[in-house]
This record gives C-alpha cells, sequence and structure tokens, in this order.
C-alpha cells in the first residue's frame, strides 16, 4: 500500500481509495438504494439524492471523518469506506459495498488498507486504537472485520434508527497483529 497524505489517497493492488468527489454522488445514491445497504448501515432509509450529495459535501471533508470512495481499476465506485475520528486517539471504521462488487474482496482489501493507514504515524491518523461495530445480524461485516484482526469485544444496545439495535463490537490495538481471529461461532455463521 502507499500512501499519498496530502490528497488522504491510499492505493492497494486492485483499487484507489480517495476522498469523495461530485462524480460519486451518483453511483453513491443508486448503491444506497439497495435493500441490504439499507438494512446493515446507518444511511437514512429511505435513501434519497439528497442524502449523497450531503455525505460528498459534508461529511467527507468534516475534519472529525476520514472518508474514502473506493474506486475499482475501471474506474466505478466499489463502495465507501471511513473512520470516525474520536478526539482520544481512536477511530470507529465504518464501509459498505455496492451491490454488484460483493464478493471479489475489495472491502476486505480497502478494510486492510485503511487500518494500516490509522496506526499509521507518520503517514496516517496515528490512531491508537480502531473500534468496529455492526448489526447483530450483519455477519459479512463480522467475518471481515475478524479477517482483519480485529479482537471481538461484545454486544452492546446502541440507540439507531428505529430505537434499540444489538450491535457486535470488537476493537483492534496499534501493537496488536493483524492476523485473523477467530469470533464467536454465533457472530460470523448464519
Amino acid at each position: 500500500m502507499t500512501v499519498d497524505t496530502h490528497v488522504k489517497t491510499l492505493r492497494t493492488g486492485r483499487l484507489v481509495m480517495r476522498l469523495p468527489e461530485e462524480r460519486d454522488i451518483e453511483p453513491i445514491f443508486q448503491a444506497c438504494q439497495d435493500p441490504l445497504i439499507q438494512r446493515f448501515t446507518l444511511v437514512p432509509v429511505p435513501y434519497r439524492r439528497s442524502d449523497a450529495e450531503w455525505f460528498v459535501r459534508v461529511n467527507a471533508p468534516n475534519p472529525a471523518s476520514v472518508t474514502w470512495s473506493i474506486e475499482a481499476a475501471d474506474g466505478h465506485l466499489a463502495g465507501t469506506i471511513g473512520v470516525s475520528l474520536k478526539g482520544d486517539g481512536s477511530g470507529s471504521v465504518g464501509y459498505w459495498c455496492a451491490p454488484a462488487d460483493r464478493g471479489n474482496g475489495y472491502l476486505g482489501e480497502a478494510l486492510h488498507a485503511v487500518v494500516e493507514h490509522a496506526f499509521d504515524d507518520e503517514d496516517g491518523l496515528g490512531l491508537r486504537r480502531v473500534t468496529w461495530r455492526a448489526l447483530c445480524d450483519n455477519v459479512v461485516s463480522a467475518r471481515m472485520a475478524a479477517a482483519a484482526g480485529f479482537r471481538y469485544t461484545g454486544v452492546r444496545t446502541d440507540n439507531l434508527r428505529d430505537g434499540d439495535e444489538r450491535m457486535h463490537t470488537a476493537e483492534l490495538w496499534a501493537a496488536d497483529d493483524r492476523s485473523p481471529q477467530i469470533w464467536p461461532h454465533e457472530v460470523v455463521e448464519v
């Protein structure tokens, strides 16, 4: 992975992760019509074009959030990933993948690159800890976090869009190795 901190661009073997741009508004809007993205992420439901505009124009440039559009080799938007900074040396990662790109490993590749960038003291964010959380039935996200080395920390209840939701939680510290972790069977199996 190479990092260009001036423009906050991350590159992997197959992907470019860059700041969201105006050209991403329509692909983000279209992807977020997907029922699985609406079910398993915290995007507004229904998802309107104005939500995609807000994401690109307001959320992405916010200094409390480091957000990337995930661009595949052919230039199409494959998803988004970001780290919400907590101000205490920690951040929380979140991501989604466009329906047509599921199963090709893009999101796992992006997650590994973002985690390395988050902990990089010289060219990255210099964080000490990154947390992850997802709805308890979001098995795919749990598998991805476990594969990236996150340590499972349990279940908590968060007040989300429609009320209280049970969430699986995990964390990764800068000193932790990034080898895949074994999580409880009930978390990563359907």
